[in-house]
């Protein structure tokens, strides 16, 4: 980062000029593409979201017991298989963001320059291009650009990914803790072992359920909706792929320090509620189905989210972590004068 410094500023123009000023990659850096969604605009036109993050890895031992600590995790007493965990998901959190760095990607021709990347390293851009699209209107595919580096740079060939959706169909909005994957949010030290220690363990049967609905819903489309916090991407994404989720977006949580790896309350439903928003004024056309669990906030989010848009819910599923059944109090308010067969609790198989 103080190579860039001097790199941008000469060595001799203060800090307001340092700031103001952008830089391109140098070979220390490194970018991280989060697969943002891509919608059918025009009869050829493609309006694609990219969303990436620029840094610089740092090996920061020291940050490892200040995050164990934060974290309520006693890493003397961990296995060394649980360290090696802990090394690796904690690696994005011990990283240097990169500021005013300025990034472009080639989708097709076009080559897409995104804003320099702001004080937490991250640049976003959204572009109307005409691209072939993946497979038809009709169906959900990936569209792949390739990061544009100077020559010989070592990210040279890496490629991002948009998810494209079309005008019309069914999305499925995926909470992702205690939905998909088992974490115990409602018990602190739980979640911390899950998250950072274990490896992570699907939810029996619903990994075949989403494949299901993959098959047969008309023009299928997911989005994974989480307030985990992005720096968790890549192994939430490995995770996805290891237990053969259909793929699809993934809308995680700013985080832009290891101080905010744990999200509360209101920030969670802030997040949620804004993703949902975005993604419903982003498929004006499209019908959702909204599956969370009943662990912290889905159920009220989702039920506030079908009085604002009733049109627009197929259905609501709350996978049960609580215990209560349909005639709960927590559901009967929650859910009251929402249709009865809008929504529906999900018990585990026993078996």
């Amino acid at each position: 980062m103080r190579e860039r410094m001097r790199r941008v500023v000469g060595g001799a123009i203060g800090l307001w000029t340092c700031c103001a000023l952008a830089a391109p990659l140098d070979d220390e850096d490194r970018v991280l593409f989060f697969p943002d969604i891509a919608v059918a605009r025009e009869a050829d036109a493609v309006e694609v979201h990219v969303k990436t993050w620029v840094y610089e890895q740092e090996s920061r031992r020291a940050m490892l017991w200040v995050l164990a600590r934060y974290l309520g995790i006693d890493f003397e007493r961990c296995t060394p298989e649980e360290q090696a965990v802990f090394h690796e998901r904690t690696r994005y959190f011990r990283v240097d963001s990169e500021r005013g760095v300025e990034i472009a990607v080639r989708l097709g021709d076009e080559i897409l320059p995104l804003p320099k990347t702001d004080a937490a390293g991250r640049a976003s851009g959204i572009f109307a291009v005409r691209t072939p699209l993946p497979g038809s209107r009709e169906a959900a595919g990936r569209i792949a650009f390739t990061l544009e580096t100077p020559p010989g740079h070592p990210l040279a060939g890496q490629t991002g990914h948009a998810w494209f959706a079309p005008p019309e169909g069914i999305s499925i909005v995926s909470d992702i803790d205690d939905t998909i994957k088992i974490s115990h949010v409602r018990e602190r030290a739980a979640l911390m072992e899950n998250t950072f220690l274990k490896p992570f363990v699907a939810v029996p049967g619903m990994a075949a359920w989403y494949r299901e609905l993959a098959r047969t819903a008309p023009g299928a489309a997911f989005h994974y909706l989480s307030a985990s916090p992005m720096q968790l991407y890549p192994a939430l994404q490995a995770f996805l792929d290891d237990e053969e989720f259909p793929a699809g977006s993934m809308h995680l949580r700013e985080s832009t320090s290891w101080r905010t790896a744990v999200a509360g309350k209101e920030t969670s439903i802030a997040h949620k509620t804004g993703a949902l928003e975005r993604l419903f004024a982003s498929y004006p056309k499209r019908r959702f189905i909204l599956i969370g669990d009943s662990g912290e906030h889905d159920p009220e989010i989702y039920a506030d989210m079908a009085r604002r848009h009733p049109e627009r819910i197929e259905a609501i599923h709350i996978r049960d972590v609580t215990g209560e059944d349909r005639g709960a109090p927590r559901y009967l308010e929650t859910f009251g004068g929402l249709p009865p067969a809008l929504w529906m609790i999900r018990k585990d198989d026993p078996k």
